[in-house]
């Protein structure tokens, strides 16, 4: 093997790495000021899902792209997510003092409330990242992607939310951990969540890039494939 050669396993791999580590940092920066967590996770997306498809060329240029083109949808969408998640949770929090039959039943729907919205945060930015829309739409194809390959959303809910949960397990590794995440946590579950996705996503995408200059609604037609 020609270590010089770009096209070998080592040089790709090490390309990856620095891919995955470059936009979690800036990730991190842009997340700063917590509100804009929604633009700066459909910015990763789309460098992950570009770094799987094989084509992501400057993911600094790429990050800040996706960014400024998808922020005012994505700030929307995440600030939606907060406000219904805060209100879930402080009706769940009211009905533990609800006392009989109707508050158990009132307790289960507001946490399956919950689980659509979890559900909801894990698709609702890839999807802002990869296709073009409406708020509607997108949210609309999120729980579509979601329910058409419901083993691949089992596989991502874990890998998204199972780390974070092992982060709070122990106290003492916290420095440790929060290193991890700083330098490439959230970037490299991004990335395993995009070789899912993007399997999801490609017949879609290609069916988006032959349509396009006939219509640009990318809202999606589920098929029995």
């Amino acid at each position: 093997m020609n270590l010089m050669n770009q096209d070998n396993v080592v040089h790709q791999f090490l390309n990856s790495v620095g891919d995955i580590v470059i936009a979690n940092l800036l990730f991190v920066m842009c997340s700063i000021p917590l509100v804009t967590i929604g633009p700066s996770l459909t910015a990763l997306y789309h460098c992950s899902l570009r770094s799987v498809k094989g084509n992501c060329n400057g993911t600094i240029k790429t990050f800040f792209r996706a960014f400024r083109q998808n922020f005012v949808q994505s700030l929307i969408i995440w600030l939606g997510i907060i406000a219904i998640g805060f209100i879930l949770f402080t009706n769940i929090n009211f009905l533990k003092t609800v006392p009989g039959q109707t508050g158990n039943l009132l307790m289960l729907l507001s946490e399956g409330l919950v689980v659509l919205l979890v559900i909801l945060a894990l698709y609702v930015f890839p999807v802002v990242a990869a296709f073009s829309g409406s708020v509607k739409s997108q949210i609309r194809n999120a729980f579509i992607f979601a329910f058409l390959r419901f083993p691949y959303t089992i596989i991502i809910a874990v890998v998204s939310i199972f780390p974070m949960f092992m982060t709070y397990q122990d106290y003492t590794l916290m420095p440790l951990w929060a290193c991890c995440w700083f330098f490439f946590g959230f970037g490299l579950t991004a990335y395993v969540n995009s070789l899912l996705l993007y399997k999801m996503f490609r017949p879609y995408l290609e069916a988006e890039a032959t349509a396009f200059s006939e219509d640009n609604n990318s809202e999606i037609q589920p098929t029995d494939d």
